[in-house]
């Protein structure tokens, strides 16, 4: 792990940082460590409410300790919900991001770069 901090140092890690081709799918495998768990469909934060955020904060602790699919879906769960336009942006891009470090893992590296492109376009 690295040495960054942790907002939710209660909440444990996954039993594993999924790699497609390697692991099996978190969700889609009935092997997978997030297999059956029912999405939050609670309302979405205000980008203002962020720090106080579980889901939020679960996904920047995810994504800072190599967790990057898992921080991926816990973003986008809060992506999913009614939300503000530059909440949305921002969400989005730090799911491409997430995404594109998925990507490197595997060693896809222009799936990773058109990721990184598309989040900047978010950030912008």
């Amino acid at each position: 792990m690295t040495g960054l901090p942790r907002y939710l140092p209660d909440e444990p890690w996954p039993a594993y940082a999924y790699h497609p081709g390697r692991d099996p799918h978190p969700t889609r495998d009935p092997a997978g460590h997030m297999h059956g768990v029912p999405e939050d469909e609670s309302p979405a934060e205000s980008p203002d409410q962020w720090r106080e955020c579980p889901r939020f904060l679960r996904g920047v602790d995810l994504f800072n300790h190599g967790f990057a699919w898992e921080a991926h879906e816990a973003w986008e769960s809060l992506w999913h919900r009614p939300r503000e336009r530059a909440q949305a942006e921002l969400l989005q891009a730090l799911i491409q991001l997430a995404a594109a470090s998925v990507q490197q893992s595997v060693d896809r590296p222009d799936g990773r770069a058109r990721l990184c492109h598309r989040a900047l376009d978010h950030l912008r």
